[in-house]
């Protein structure tokens, strides 16, 4: 029994060394109340002669355990968490000492201490969306409703809506209906995705943690068919203007065609019918010609000789007719 209690007295100081005699304690100051997700902020005072000018290591301790420090020769130093949870709730006090300890060797039970509640700042809502699938064009409206709000020291409640973890609309809570609608003009494909929605006591950014609703509501949007058939048709239409003015094209050219090559034969056909008349009388000039040349001088004599005669007589005829 003595061995167990001279172990005991010799362990517990060696447990706790931050709890000598150099750990005082020190007044605290802030809000008792913070928002989940928001900023805690507690200022450690260490007003006293024997600290003024001396620089001395400050603690921010949470239910007796230290889980902050500063080094300052300011007399009051303030502590500031970003981002905090509900698990941040709990007895805060501060202590000072002229030891720098690790902090979470450090021990304040019994020093001066306030209670902090943390706050829900974001409650996840339900989420409806009357059709899961719309026309490219339409609107869309989702209801967002919650019987649960978050703590709000103000008048206005927000609602965010989501759209793949990402906020992409902001509205005023109506706390009469409980309730809350999205509106998204003419929509696209660029639209279909998860959304959800939930709720805020103010504007502020969401954590990244929290960023969820009670349920999710998938949008599909799927091609209007009025302006698909109208694209269709515009280009059937076109397609068989272009085929009737190709096959227009195509008899104009034929015509054309034939035509120039009747010319063609004809006036070949009146070219090869004129060589041979004149083929045919050239044979017979020259067959005269040549009989012609057969005639005898003395034939030929005679044939003058007659020709001159011939020649009298029509002059005596033509004298006997003269005018007296």
């Amino acid at each position: 029994m003595f061995a167990f209690i001279l172990s005991l007295t010799i362990s517990v100081p060696w447990l706790t060394p931050a709890q000598g005699k150099d750990i005082h304690s020190a007044k605290i100051y802030g809000a008792k109340t913070f928002k989940e997700g928001g900023k805690l902020q507690i200022t450690c005072s260490t007003f006293g002669p024997e600290t003024e000018c001396v620089e001395v290591v400050n603690y921010l301790c949470r239910n007796g355990t230290g889980i902050e420090k500063k080094k300052s020769r300011e007399r009051d130093v303030l502590f500031t968490i970003d981002g905090i949870t509900k698990d941040f709730a709990g007895n805060y006090s501060c202590a000072y000492s002229k030891t720098d300890y690790k902090v979470e060797e450090v021990r304040a039970q019994g020093f001066e201490s306030i209670f902090i509640t943390v706050n829900d700042s974001f409650i996840p809502a339900n989420i409806t969306l009357p059709e899961i699938s719309v026309k490219e064009g339409a609107d869309v409206d989702f209801k967002c409703t919650s019987s649960k709000l978050p703590d709000n020291d103000q008048n206005n409640i927000y609602a965010y809506l989501c759209k793949n973890r990402t906020v992409i609309q902001v509205n005023i809570w109506n706390t009469e209906k409980m309730e809350t609608i999205f509106t998204l003009k003419k929509v696209s494909k660029r639209d279909a995705g998860s959304y959800a929605c939930g709720l805020m006591a103010d504007i502020q950014p969401i954590p990244k943690t929290r960023v969820h609703g009670i349920n999710k509501a998938n949008l599909h949007i799927t091609e209007n068919v009025n302006d698909t058939v109208r694209i269709v048709v515009g280009c059937s239409i076109a397609l068989l203007l272009i085929l009737c003015f190709l096959g227009l094209y195509g008899v104009f050219e034929k015509q054309g065609w034939c035509r120039c090559h009747i010319e063609r034969s004809t006036e070949h056909g009146a070219v090869a019918r004129g060589g041979e008349f004149l083929n045919q009388g050239n044979i017979s000039y020259t067959n005269e010609m040549q009989n012609q040349a057969r005639f005898s001088a003395a034939e030929w004599d005679d044939f003058s000789d007659n020709s001159e005669n011939d020649h009298a007589s029509n002059e005596d005829i033509y004298q006997v007719c003269e005018d007296v």
